[in-house]
């Protein structure tokens, strides 16, 4: 009798006699029988599952016992968040780091706003976030892989990690960010929890060495109109989408200033609070309504000063 069971190895016996003590030997793939001491006879079919495999914080996790190794791409993308950016600094503040506010688990979780595909569930050790200098983390990011044939599919996602000098690198704070994915020509997209996303116009041929992008620069097309603010010679994505929904407005129903009133309190509007929060706009670790720094004024800014009622709306397709 011989019975095959997946990612296992199944003995089974075929006739009986008094139990013994059996060491443990090397099977090798395939099947086999053999006859045991004491006249036993055991059949045995060795098999695995075939699945995906996962790139998971540095390593490859691949279910069953000899798969090869999955087909990879990596990229190299810079892009600065308006929010926390430094003007004429050339790079952003890492508030949310030196607060000891950025979680070790992706805050971008699966919904229409940030989808999971082929991916999720990134995190990282606590000793990436003790890097300084222009590699310290600001934030995490979500960067999508698009159809080439077809930029509104959504075909790859991976969390990663901006620095300060813009750089998006993969969970282990240094790595080019690598993806489970075939080689390909891909349009590439970035986004974050309170920025407008980006995504480029033209599609990019990856493979498993890292391409680099240069969002920050006006060099590299990216879809629409106005997709970022330009900040003195370099671009950067517009700050402000507080509510998560692709767009940024400052009155009317669902506006994204209002949030920012009603965590600091209501009827506090002088309050502060320190929090991880999307109503957080400029990324210093405080959300705050009223006085110098506020949260409130860039979203006016990026509207109209003088046209409240306007509103911009992220350009992906």
């Amino acid at each position: 009798m011989v019975r095959s069971f997946l990612a296992c190895t199944c003995l089974v016996v075929l006739s009986c006699a008094q139990g013994q003590s059996i060491s443990p030997s090397v099977i090798g793939d395939g099947g086999a029988n053999a006859v045991l001491p004491g006249g036993q006879i055991i059949s045995w079919t060795v098999s695995e599952t075939v699945t995906g495999a996962t790139y998971l914080n540095g390593g490859w996790v691949t279910p069953g016992f000899h798969q090869s190794q999955p087909q990879t791409v990596a990229i190299f993308p810079k892009i600065f968040l308006e929010g926390p950016f430094v003007s004429g600094s050339g790079a952003m503040s890492d508030g949310l780091r030196t607060g000891g506010l950025i979680p070790l688990i992706s805050p971008y979780i699966s919904g229409p706003q940030f989808p999971q595909i082929n991916s999720g569930g990134e995190f990282i050790a606590p000793s990436v976030l003790a890097a300084t200098g222009n590699n310290a983390i600001v934030d995490w990011v979500h960067v999508q892989l698009r159809n080439g044939a077809n930029s509104s599919q959504i075909q790859y996602t991976r969390s990663g990690l901006l620095q300060r000098d813009g750089d998006i690198v993969d969970v282990d704070g240094v790595n080019q960010l690598t993806f489970v994915a075939p080689g390909a020509n891909y349009y590439v997209a970035i986004l974050h929890r309170n920025h407008l996303a980006v995504m480029s116009a033209n599609t990019i041929n990856l493979g498993p060495l890292g391409v680099p992008m240069n969002f920050t620069s006006p060099a590299l097309s990216t879809y629409g109109t106005n997709a970022q603010k330009t900040i003195g010679s370099v671009l950067a994505l517009w700050a402000g989408d507080v509510s998560g929904d692709g767009t940024i407005k400052y009155t009317g129903s669902s506006n994204d200033r209002d949030p920012i009133l009603v965590t600091v309190g209501s009827t506090t509007p002088n309050n502060t609070v320190a929090a991880y929060s999307t109503r957080d706009v400029n990324m210093n670790g405080a959300v705050k309504y009223t006085g110098t720094g506020n949260d409130r004024d860039p979203i006016l800014v990026n509207v109209g000063s003088t046209t409240p009622n306007n509103t911009r709306v992220r350009q992906l397709p």
